[in-house]
């Protein structure tokens, strides 16, 4: 396998002077420099803080040709935000009723440290102990105290966050229970500050079994002004739109040649036999009704996201 590390760190040093990279991986320039020429191998410590400072892939490093360019400003996405989504415990995420438990709540920090912007979260079942870690949180003066907060519910997640044009992507990771989630948000193309947004949440359920779960996820610096029960409707995005005009049609056509006209089928059935067809009928129907409507994929389109955005502009500061 080639080595690129010599040709990486020369790209670097393009964008950051020795001395600079000397400053921030507490590596002398001469070492630097030796490693440049191919004098010496690079240390582990020295790539370890490459990987801290930057936040470049040890293996990246060594073994891809990387096209470094000066790090996207993520300012705006800096700050603390509340995250609502629904319960994903129970199987295949049948609910039961739409105000209790099935909602769940969590606080999402972005923060910028050196040359890297990284994330902080901590879930809850409770809207209310979110409420008061994000109070904590935006009261906060540095990143330091910021994870220091996070970690004190011990429900600790870190990551990190980049984008693309049109997409923001938000990785976290709870190494204590062996979680990973991923979220996907669409990246408004104001320079204004992000105040956050619809989009969706790639991770593991934790209910009796710990299956792979996505599900739509609503993120935000405000709170919204709303009770569960609407934040719960708006994260079902819509409803299907179903044409029952055919089926509806059909089962009238049933219900007349059974009970009104006079034919061999209405002479010959008696009453039970009569319920037992118009009953398979209706199941057929019903059936035929989901399997065509059901979600085979969902997304997260302009509209819903600036309906969601218009509910996330009248929210209340904390």
């Amino acid at each position: 396998m080639e080595n690129y590390f010599q040709s990486n760190l020369k790209k670097l040093t393009k964008l950051y002077s020795q001395r600079h990279l000397a400053e921030v991986t507490g590596c002398s320039q001469s070492s630097i420099n030796n490693y440049l020429t191919k004098t010496n191998e690079p240390s582990m410590q020295f790539l370890i803080a490459l990987n801290r400072e930057f936040g470049i892939s040890i293996d990246d490093f060594l073994f891809k040709d990387l096209d470094f360019n000066p790090k996207t400003n993520l300012d705006k996405y800096v700050g603390n935000y509340i995250v609502y989504y629904y319960n994903n415990n129970s199987y295949k995420g049948e609910v039961h009723t739409n105000l209790q438990n099935t909602l769940n709540y969590g606080v999402i920090s972005v923060c910028k440290e050196k040359y890297n912007y990284r994330t902080f979260g901590t879930f809850f079942k409770n809207k209310e102990e979110a409420i008061k870690l994000l109070k904590v949180v935006n009261s906060c003066e540095n990143t330091s105290d910021i994870v220091k907060k996070h970690k004190e519910i011990n429900n600790f997640y870190n990551g990190s966050i980049h984008t693309s044009n049109q997409n923001i992507f938000v990785y976290l990771v709870n190494s204590e229970i062996e979680d990973e989630c991923f979220i996907i948000l669409n990246n408004p193309p104001a320079s204004s500050k992000y105040i956050g947004g619809l989009g969706t949440i790639n991770t593991v359920a934790r209910g009796r079994e710990h299956n792979p779960c996505v599900q739509f996820l609503i993120m935000s610096k405000k709170l919204i002004d709303k009770v569960d029960g609407e934040i719960y409707d708006c994260l079902k995005l819509d409803y299907s739109v179903i044409n029952l005009d055919t089926q509806v049609s059909d089962l009238i056509d049933l219900f007349k040649r059974m009970y009104i006209e006079e034919n061999e089928l209405s002479k010959n059935l008696n009453e039970s036999q009569k319920q037992a067809v118009i009953e398979n009928n209706i199941k057929f129907f019903f059936s035929e009704i989901v399997e065509a409507n059901m979600f085979r994929f969902a997304k997260v389109s302009n509209r819903e996201d600036d309906s969601i955005y218009r509910v996330l502009k009248e929210g209340i500061d904390v």
